[in-house]
């Protein structure tokens, strides 16, 4: 019996994770910086010498087109957010493109990821 809770535990861990992540409410994050503050949905945040990236999944509540705004306001490096589905980039946003359009269905998985390189500043993304 002990042994069987060796595989079982891990196992019940694995799918949960899973199951949080692809309805929304885990991110996961691969970065370093000296500073990073922000939010738990990643529609905003501060940070210092940030490298690396975020991602998370986005459900829209309908189908429908969603009009996207990216601020980064950077003192150096780069930010840029961009939405994929099923790993093809629908939107990619940065300080050259900082708005966009994308026809999003209800209920679908999209991934949000936010990469950073070097950067230092802050961004906003915001949806409607």
């Amino acid at each position: 019996m002990d042994g069987a809770h060796f595989v079982l535990l891990p196992l019940f861990l694995i799918i949960a994770f899973w199951v949080l992540y692809t309805n929304g409410f885990l991110i996961l994050s691969s970065k370093r910086a000296l500073a990073f503050i922000g939010t738990r949905q990643g529609r905003e945040a501060s940070f210092t010498a940030c490298t690396g990236q975020i991602k998370r999944v986005v459900r829209f509540p309908e189908s429908r087109t969603f009009h996207f705004a990216f601020s980064p306001e950077l003192t150096r490096g780069e930010v840029s957010a961009a939405l994929l589905d099923h790993g093809t980039q629908l939107l990619v946003l940065d300080s050259a493109v900082q708005n966009g359009a994308v026809s999003a269905e209800k209920g679908r998985p999209y991934t949000l990821v936010i990469r950073f390189r070097s950067a230092s500043g802050k961004y906003t993304l915001h949806w409607n």
